[in-house]
């Protein structure tokens, strides 16, 4: 099948549930990558005697590369979504096998960045040919369905990870996307056409070059804020300021700019965005470190621990469908306000560990709540108060998941390592005799999952144990204050209605 060029133009196809198929299961695959890995984290770990500052670019790097889907919205809208999809579903498939071979740390945050590419090719080409796909009287449940799916893929990412882990090894979670993957591109390939944005034009380089050497410096910063010197996180975070000023600058002037400056002028574009980012943020503390701590303290075997988790994505499924109907009625700023308040309390209750899983279960089931009913009101708003094409507007929208999660990850690292190492300071000079010579560093490594804390004396497990929870605690405060600071710009930014060029709700509105 072949669509026409423009999206004024295209008639609706008939096979368009077929591709929502397709698109889904990908998008599906896409986001189980990036969340699956955190169950195989100790694992990993173990066999590669690396620490969590070295693993944990296995997440962040997939997730700082996925930030790149900012120029897959573009170039999709420019040479056409389902050629970019197909493009970045090849990738999934090479950086899949990089990643199952790897041998050491280093292949395998390779593997991950090349999945994070192709992240950034799928994701905004995906949403993109949903919302352009059906007619408006079916795009929100299309949508709906879309998100229902990429967070379902979050959710049991965990779950999944676990199961492959426990029968196969780690590597299992990189070989399950070949034959997945090769089914939903075959999928998409016959059935669903080809569109691109109207008006033509050309890629941004020194745009995508400025934004990619921005957020790069950002989230390298955040990884190493707790071993750098000053003068370093100066150099760094300063690049990135002017790289982020030098974006800005060169967008002005650019006849075709990478992002048209004037979506960021929108407030109910950039609440929605916005909010977007900081849900992913909390949730990314959620996830990383939820699944270091079933396994590390609570003992339980990666299949178990990724269970423990699926209340979470339980009730954002539930929700989600709550958060649809919101978005069709038009109360978009309700939803998003609702949801950014549950997440919060959810945040919170999670700062409270105790050893048990049932101090984590009201945690986990608010955190659902509150990412199932603001994320497609979000998506919803962020596609059509942007003023932009689909793809720039997905692309936007997307990339503040991927970036919020890197930065989420790397924020919860930088606390945690350093609460944790504090307290174990505290424990050993407290008690230098039980402890037998183990050092700080020895134990952090034995809480961060990279060395195994079995054979360890009572004594010194408590520690480590306790250790982990006052820092997993302090670390979880990063989610709180990002859903907090969510709420305040879904109440303000929001405002009253439904978007800048809002459709007519069925009934009502915020």
């Amino acid at each position: 099948m072949s669509g026409p060029k423009g999206e004024s133009q295209m008639s609706v196809n008939p096979y368009r549930w077929w591709s929502l198929l397709g698109l889904c299961g990908f998008t599906f695959l896409i986001w189980l990558t990036a969340t699956d890995i955190n169950i195989a984290l100790p694992t990993i770990g173990r066999e590669f005697k690396d620490s969590m500052d070295s693993l944990q670019w296995a997440v962040s790097g997939y997730f700082l590369a996925g930030s790149l889907i900012i120029v897959g919205g573009r170039l999709g809208d420019l040479r056409g979504r389902r050629k970019i999809f197909l493009i970045g579903g090849g990738l999934l498939l090479v950086g899949s096998v990089v990643a199952a071979l790897a041998g050491g740390v280093e292949q395998l945050v390779a593997g991950r960045v090349i999945q994070g590419v192709a992240a950034a090719a799928i994701l905004p080409t995906s949403l993109a040919m949903v919302a352009v796909g059906f007619p408006p009287e079916e795009r929100p449940r299309a949508v709906a369905i879309w998100i229902a799916v990429a967070w379902g893929g979050q959710g049991v990412g965990p779950l999944i990870g676990g199961g492959l882990v426990e029968a196969f090894g780690w590597p299992g979670i990189f070989w399950l996307n070949i034959p997945f993957g090769l089914a939903f591109l075959v999928l998409v390939f016959k059935t669903t056409p080809e569109t691109r944005a109207e008006g033509g034009g050309r890629l941004d380089v020194p745009g995508a070059f400025l934004i990619m050497t921005g957020l790069l410096l950002v989230s390298f910063g955040l990884v190493q804020f707790d071993t750098a010197s000053a003068t370093e996180l100066v150099l760094l975070f300063g690049g990135a300021v002017l790289a982020f000023i030098a974006f800005v600058l060169v967008e002005r002037r650019s006849e075709d700019p990478l992002v048209p400056l004037s979506v960021f002028r929108r407030p109910k574009f950039m609440g929605a965005v916005s909010a977007n980012f900081l849900a992913n943020v909390a949730f990314a503390v959620v996830v990383f470190l939820m699944a270091l701590y079933l396994q590390i303290v609570l003992n339980e075997n990666p299949l178990t621990a990724g269970a423990l988790l699926l209340p979470a994505t339980a009730t954002i499924l539930l929700f989600n469908v709550i958060g649809e109907r919101l978005t069709r009625q038009g109360r978009f700023r309700i939803a998003i306000a609702l949801g950014m308040a549950f997440l919060a309390a959810g945040c919170f209750i999670l700062t409270f560990l105790d050893g048990t899983y049932g101090s984590l279960l009201p945690g986990f089931i608010l955190v659902g709540i509150g990412i199932g009913l603001q994320i497609t009101p979000a998506t919803e708003l962020a596609v059509t108060a942007s003023g932009a094409g689909e793809g720039v507007a997905s692309g936007v929208f997307k990339a503040t998941s991927m970036i919020g999660g890197s930065i989420g990850v790397a924020l919860a690292t930088t606390v945690f390592q350093s609460s944790a190492s504090s307290k174990l300071g505290s424990e050993i000079a407290a008690d230098p005799t039980s402890f037998k010579g183990r050092t700080e560093t020895t134990l952090l490594d034995v809480i961060t999952g990279s060395q195994t804390p079995v054979g360890l004396p009572d004594v010194v497990k408590r520690a480590t144990d306790g250790a982990f929870e006052a820092a997993a605690g302090d670390a979880m405060f990063v989610g709180v204050a990002a859903a907090l600071a969510g709420l305040v710009i879904a109440l303000t930014l929001l405002g009253r209605g439904g978007t800048d060029e809002a459709p007519a709700p069925e009934a009502g509105s915020d």
